[in-house]
């Protein structure tokens, strides 16, 4: 009996499969705080990060003296760029930052900068599946070099919300269910979602050590990435702006003023005379400052463009117009620690309209001369006020077997996940007037011919176009309701939220219709 054309099809999605060597993905384990909130304002982040100058302390549960040495040997690479030290012990008591195992059924993955403190001190909180004496010297410094990204605060690069991977989704999940195992909805976690803001390069980097190895069957217009085992010059920028590298003096030392931050944390969504907004606590110690007025200082900047937020009332401002915040403090004594020393600032004196902005701050000291002494590296963090759709794309087709028209909208939107949201098409003479119904099926409330879709996002940043993420507004033809003639016609589509309040509006597309 004859295979069927799907039959035949998946046979040959297999061949094709079965033709290439294992990928080695990395389980994304992060816990970080992804929004699962719809619309709304708020600010939501993924920082784990440790302090600048923090020592890690890494030690193993398992694994060979050879496995040892190889992760001691590569990891410190780190420490070139970041002020960061790695200090390897021998076995793990549990009383370390970094537990690492070599079990080589787990594969390979790390728990998220400061989210490794979470775990319990029986468990490990990096696995290295992958360092056996079978892989290159090559492959060995990239499978630790990423893990220790991760261990740093880095994400996946591939799922950068700047990188747009044309994706073959049938082929991928193909693949990963035949050699990893993983379910559709795994695979879509793991490859296809998007962060809604991470630590990833600002600039989408294909070449960074945090990017997943992409085949050129793994997408639609044959993309490929390969296999990345070095830190791209994006990675070290990252990395440097992140943990820069400040003065440290002798404790001996009674005359400079100089200081030694220590934990931060950023509380969001608080509420602090009245204003909704964030506030930033910084822990510290400060030498030789006593009974001298000093400053802790938070700047804000858009992380698309490393631009400072521009000041245009006055009230939360540097000296040179940015947006900023500050806490004046007098130290008691010579040398004196600061606990909780906090920043606040109200979302509305960031002074940003509606959308979703990826923005960045960092805390600096500054002594009593206004000098900078310290600073504690850029946070990263997504502000949003309201849904945003930056632009909207229309893919048209004419169904003559189904006499219909197909438009489907391609457009990005942000923070809708789980809002039922609603596309409209309009549709209109060549003069720009609504064509009129009159049968009551395909018309809007006042009475003009158009048809609608509606449509609730998944993701806090959700892509839809042609592909499996998708959808169609459909238009027979004899809805238009037209008498026999040829046409100049137009239409435009219109996004609208739950509340009907409308996102975005397309361009016109113009195309000619012959009613028969």
């Amino acid at each position: 009996m004859p295979l069927s054309r799907t039959t035949l099809l998946s046979i040959m999605l297999l061949i094709s499969i079965i033709s290439y060597s294992q990928i080695l993905p990395c389980i994304d384990v992060t816990s970080s705080s992804r929004r699962e909130a719809g619309a709304g304002q708020g600010v939501y982040d993924f920082n784990y990060k440790w302090t600048p100058g923090t020592v890690i302390t890494v030690a193993f549960i398992n694994g060979t003296q050879w496995q040892w040495d190889k992760v001691k040997q590569y990891a410190p690479i780190w420490s070139k760029y970041a002020n960061i030290t790695f200090k390897f012990s021998g076995k793990a008591t549990g009383t370390e930052d970094v537990r690492i195992s070599f079990d080589s059924k787990k594969g390979s993955y790390s728990f998220v900068g400061l989210d490794a403190k979470n775990r319990l001190p029986s468990e490990e909180t990096m696995n290295l599946g992958w360092i056996e004496n079978n892989k290159t010297e090559l492959q060995l410094q990239g499978v630790i070099l990423h893990e220790f990204g991760h261990t740093l605060g880095l994400l996946h690069e591939h799922m950068n919300p700047a990188s747009n991977i044309k994706w073959n989704k049938p082929f991928v999940y193909a693949y990963y269910m035949q050699y990893d195992g993983w379910s559709k909805d795994m695979v879509d976690k793991q490859v296809f979602e998007r962060y809604s803001v991470s630590m990833t390069n600002k600039a989408y980097d294909p070449k960074s050590i945090m990017h997943y190895p992409i085949p050129k069957d793994f997408t639609l217009d044959g993309y490929s990435v390969p296999e990345n085992d070095f830190l791209s010059k994006g990675d070290i920028a990252l990395i440097e702006e992140l943990y820069p590298f400040n003065k440290i003096l002798p404790a001996n030392n009674t005359t400079t003023v100089w200081s030694k931050l220590q934990d931060l944390q950023i509380d969001y969504n608080v509420t602090e005379n009245g204003k909704l907004g964030m506030r930033i606590r910084q822990n510290f110690q400060i030498y030789n400052a006593q009974g001298r007025q000093c400053i802790m200082a938070v700047y804000f900047y858009n992380a698309e463009d490393d631009k400072p937020l521009k000041d245009r009332d006055g009230i939360y401002t540097s000296t040179d117009g940015h947006v900023a915040g500050y806490n004046y403090f007098t130290p008691s004594y010579q040398n004196s620690q600061y606990n909780d020393l906090a920043v606040f600032m109200p979302y509305d004196q960031l002074e940003l309209g509606a959308g979703n902005f990826r923005l960045k701050c960092y805390v600096a000291i500054f002594d009593p001369d206004v000098k900078q002494i310290v600073t504690g590296g850029y946070q990263y963090f997504t502000f949003s006020q309201g849904i945003n759709v930056k632009e909207i794309r229309l893919l048209t087709s004419f169904d003559d077997a189904g006499q219909q028209l197909k438009i489907t909208p391609a457009f990005t939107i942000s923070n809708a996940k789980g809002v039922k949201c609603l596309a409209v098409i309009y549709f209109y003479n060549e003069n720009g007037q609504p064509l009129r119904d009159h049968n009551n099926y395909y018309h809007t409330v006042d009475g003009n011919v158009s048809s609608m879709e509606y449509f609730t996002p998944g993701y806090d940043v959700a892509l839809y176009d042609n592909t499996q993420t998708g959808f169609v507004i459909t238009m027979p033809y004899k809805e238009l309701e037209l008498p026999k003639g040829k046409y100049s016609l137009k239409y435009k589509v219109i996004l609208f939220d739950d509340k009907l309040n409308q996102l975005v509006s397309s361009d016109f597309y113009n195309f000619n219709y012959t009613q028969y």
